[in-house]
């Protein structure tokens, strides 16, 4: 685990061209993990940890977690629907079901012109289309793919699926933190992230993600230069927040 307070130096490359030069300076993350006294409970929300309290906790970055990046979800013509900026044109994500069989796909539209498709899966309360991001000259989609006994988040960038591939099972929760691609993965059962092209693992066993209804709480939550979120390394929980801190 990291343990405890971690400023973590990365390099920075392309997510989706290694080579290419960064567009923003280096910075560094700083990982604060706080274990847990037992796992989180909903209704309200609330978490217990081994030093501190969880109003303390929360007070050290609450600037920055103010910083909410918007859903940018919209519903054309009763789909549910995302839309980027991608040079000059603008790029529509959508999220379809066919009537006559229980599979779901994503399509992705530069203009009027289709220029990728992924399948979903199953109808669920989980949506197929989890985002629609731009950077730089690159634009990265988010779906889930749902079967009638697990889910798993992948992640296409620029037509091409990037995860899942080479021993990496699932990629979840994308954003841009500090402008660079911020991702959770998981790779032989455990969970880690990538910042700009640099894997840093975990060592967690899970993190919630794409929970709906009351266990939403759990999820992890975004903001410009950080994400909060929960995590379980065998029966031990933790409060986690990764960011780049302006504070």
């Amino acid at each position: 685990m990291f343990g405890g307070f971690l400023a973590a130096s990365l390099a920075l490359t392309s997510a989706c061209n290694p080579a290419a030069a960064p567009a923003v300076p280096a910075a560094d993350l700083t990982i604060e993990e706080h274990r847990l006294i037992e796992a989180p409970t909903l209704e309200p929300l609330a978490f217990k940890p081994v030093e501190g309290s969880m109003d303390t906790i929360l007070a050290r970055h609450a600037a920055e977690r103010s910083k909410i990046i918007p859903d940018g979800s919209m519903l054309i013509d009763g789909h549910l629907a995302m839309r980027a900026t991608f040079g000059s044109d603008t790029l529509t994500a959508t999220e379809y079901y066919s009537p006559d069989s229980p599979t779901g796909w994503v399509t992705v539209m530069r203009g009027d012109k289709e220029v990728y498709r992924i399948d979903t899966g199953m109808p669920s309360p989980i949506t197929g289309l989890q985002g629609l991001w731009v950077y730089d000259e690159h634009w990265v989609l988010e779906t889930a793919y749902i079967t009638p006994d697990s889910f798993s988040g992948r992640l296409s960038v620029d037509g091409t699926l990037l995860v899942p591939r080479g021993g990496l099972d699932q990629a979840f929760d994308f954003q841009l933190m500090h402008g660079r691609p911020f991702y959770f993965l998981s790779k032989l059962g455990h969970i880690g992230f990538s910042y700009d092209g640099r894997e840093v693992p975990s060592g967690y066993d899970e993190i919630p993600h794409y929970q709906c209804c009351s266990a939403s709480v759990l999820n992890p939550r975004h903001a410009e230069n950080m994400v909060a979120f929960f995590a379980r390394h065998s029966d031990t929980w933790y409060y986690v927040e990764i960011g780049v801190f302006q504070e």
